[in-house]
């Protein structure tokens, strides 16, 4: 039985089962324990195959997950087991446990940075990969903070419009502790200003659609070039309440993004009940006051100080898990390669 029936391509029939990944004994050649590389095993399996099963809509918010019986079945492990993965999960925000009920995932905004502090466990696992590898508790915790932080990485943002360019850039500053600069496709064809961007630039971030464009014109320079993925919508629990009240406003700075915009939202939101504005052309009193707005980062920019009517949306992360992965991976190496 598959993890998520109906969707075969999330899940390979033929990957091997787990217990074949680790050694009969108690512990492994490295030292570790089974047991924890067991549980590792199925919490990134199952984290996977969530996060792409939430990027393909084969899952949504709110939807009940296979019991442990089930996945541990699968993948030749004991329900204990596979309860201990999915109670990682459920610290990491992403799985929702119920008493006498099971898991789902999680109808909080996944999407949305996190404020609060870490679980306690979320940290842990971090920490005991280290040790049980060889290393101190104080050693790992300074290459972890050399890492994360070890100098003011610089990316810049190519993208189709104000609008996308300003989000991706936001994200990049305030999630991952990035400079940014933001251009847009008719800047990277011109000389001067563009080219110094790229050239003091430690990697380039763009969209699919501009992967060509931006490789001709930046390829030459030696820069790392990487696509961002987005998150897709999804209604989380904060949104099908917004929802509620009928129509939504959305405030933009460049008209452009409006296709983007409703191609993007289609699948959550009735396009009769969504109203796009443009900053600086279209007026902001025609928003009613408890009306749930979202006002994208260019247009924040050009608004400035200008007061938005309306119940503002806070912004969610924009990036997928993959995308993510590999921002992160390339700040870990360029930073520890400079610490070396």
């Amino acid at each position: 039985m598959l993890l998520f029936p109906g969707y075969a391509q999330l899940f390979n029939p033929s990957a091997p089962d787990v217990s074949r990944l680790v050694p009969a004994s108690r512990f492994a050649r490295d030292g570790t324990n089974v047991s924890v590389r067991r549980k590792s095993f199925i919490v990134s399996t199952l984290r996977k195959r969530i996060e792409h099963a939430l990027h393909t809509r084969a899952l949504s918010p709110g939807d009940r997950l296979p019991s442990t019986r089930t996945v541990g079945s699968e993948l030749g492990a004991d329900p204990r087991v596979v309860m201990a993965a999915y109670q990682v999960l459920a610290d990491e925000g992403l799985v929702e446990l119920r008493p006498r009920s099971g898991a789902y995932v999680s109808s909080v905004n996944a999407a949305a940075p996190i404020d609060r502090t870490p679980a306690p466990n979320v940290l842990a696992d971090i920490l005991v990969a280290g040790v049980v590898r060889g290393f101190s508790l104080a050693s790992f915790t300074d290459h972890l903070r050399i890492a994360a932080l070890g100098r003011r990485l610089r990316a810049t943002v190519i993208a189709p419009t104000a609008d996308h360019v300003h989000g991706l850039a936001r994200e990049l500053r305030a999630d991952y502790g990035l400079a940014t600069n933001a251009l847009l496709p008719e800047q990277l064809k011109a000389t001067g200003s563009a080219r110094s961007a790229l050239v003091r630039t430690q990697i380039i971030v763009t969209t699919r659609d501009l992967k060509d464009d931006v490789e001709r014109v930046a390829g030459p320079l030696g820069k790392p070039i990487m696509v961002a993925d987005v998150r897709p919508p999804f209604l989380t629990e904060e949104w099908k309440k917004l929802l509620r009240f009928g129509r939504i406003y959305l405030v933009a700075a460049d008209e452009r993004f409006l296709e983007p915009a409703r191609v993007y939202l289609k699948k959550i939101v009735d396009l009769d009940n969504l109203r796009i504005l443009i900053a600086g052309r279209d007026d902001l009193a025609a928003i009613p006051p408890q009306a749930p707005t979202y006002v994208t980062e260019a247009a924040r920019q050009k608004l400035g100080k200008t007061r938005i009517p309306g119940q503002l949306i806070p912004p969610p992360r924009l990036l997928a898990e993959h995308s993510v992965r590999m921002l992160v991976t390339f700040i870990v190496a360029e930073n520890m390669d400079q610490s070396g």
